[in-house]
């Protein structure tokens, strides 16, 4: 990766608020952030110029509610 490409901000919506979150790359290609509002952590992976992947981790606490 470049140096250029370092410093490029990623942003999208929250899945779990809706809040807008913001975050750069890290050396291995991969986008993480953490929400302000809700505390859900997500990791975005870039795959190919349409397909990205986002990792969705629940706040810490927080558990599924099985049906």
């Amino acid at each position: 990766m470049n140096r250029v490409e370092d410093w490029v901000p990623f942003s999208w919506h929250c899945v779990n608020c809706g809040n807008i979150v913001t975050g750069y790359r890290n050396s291995r290609g991969d986008i993480k952030v953490e929400c302000r509002r809700c505390r859900t952590a997500m990791v975005r992976t870039l795959k190919a110029p349409k397909q990205d992947i986002i990792k969705v981790y629940a706040p810490e606490g927080v558990e599924r509610i099985q049906n």
